[in-house]
């Protein structure tokens, strides 16, 4: 995923994963399931595995700019996610829930 965004509100954006569980009706119009479909990212749903992004590392560098620009960075985390999806992938890449 892209660490500099076109999106004028934020600076950054970070996405642990991709992916998670269409819940309700509210879930029929999102970007983000639509978007990780057509570029082929994950497959969303109970029981799919969450694609983990490789960029982890990155919040920290951006912090550190930041601190030595004197200035705050903007963040836009999970965009492509729920960080409340029950199926969120733990510390080895593996879905937490069943």
């Amino acid at each position: 995923m892209a660490t500099k965004t076109a999106i004028q509100w934020t600076d950054h954006t970070f996405n642990p994963w991709i992916g998670c569980t269409r819940v309700s009706t509210e879930c029929d119009n999102c970007y983000a399931w639509s978007l990780s479909e057509f570029r082929g990212w994950a497959k969303w749903g109970h029981r799919e595995p969450r694609h983990v992004t490789k960029t982890w590392r990155d919040p920290r560098t951006w912090n550190r700019h930041a601190e030595r620009a004197r200035t705050r960075h903007r963040v836009f985390c999970a965009s492509l996610a729920d960080v409340f999806d029950a199926e969120a992938p733990v510390g080895d890449g593996t879905s937490s829930g069943s």
